[in-house]
């Protein structure tokens, strides 16, 4: 894939979780990790937290994700906001299509 192509779907990316944050991945121990996404609307907050996850897993340890707890609820500061905590474990196959092009991009990357 091209450069221009892979900035064109970045910024496709981007656009449909622009208003989503997060703090990152972090560790919960026994090889438990949460995330909390806010500062979106509910769709956005839960596909970024799951992107977020599936990224985390493939490049750690080139596996999927299983979820452990998804606890998503409305922003007490914003009613049209929405907040998700995912617990998950990076394990079994990869088995999203985001998680397979991060995969393919890895790939790409270490034979380079």
């Amino acid at each position: 894939m091209n450069l221009s192509k892979k900035v064109l779907i970045l910024c496709a990316v981007f656009a449909v979780v622009a208003c989503a944050a997060t703090a990152g991945v972090m560790s919960k121990g026994d090889g438990l990790y949460s995330i909390n996404v806010y500062r979106g609307d509910a769709g956005k907050v839960k596909l970024r937290a799951y992107q977020h996850a599936q990224k985390f897993c493939v490049e750690k340890s080139n596996q999927g994700i299983v979820v452990v707890k998804e606890d998503q609820k409305v922003d007490p500061s914003s009613p049209n906001m929405s907040i998700i905590d995912l617990d998950f474990k990076c394990s079994g196959p990869v088995d999203s299509a985001y998680g397979q092009q991060v995969q393919k991009d890895l790939k790409k990357d270490a034979s380079k």
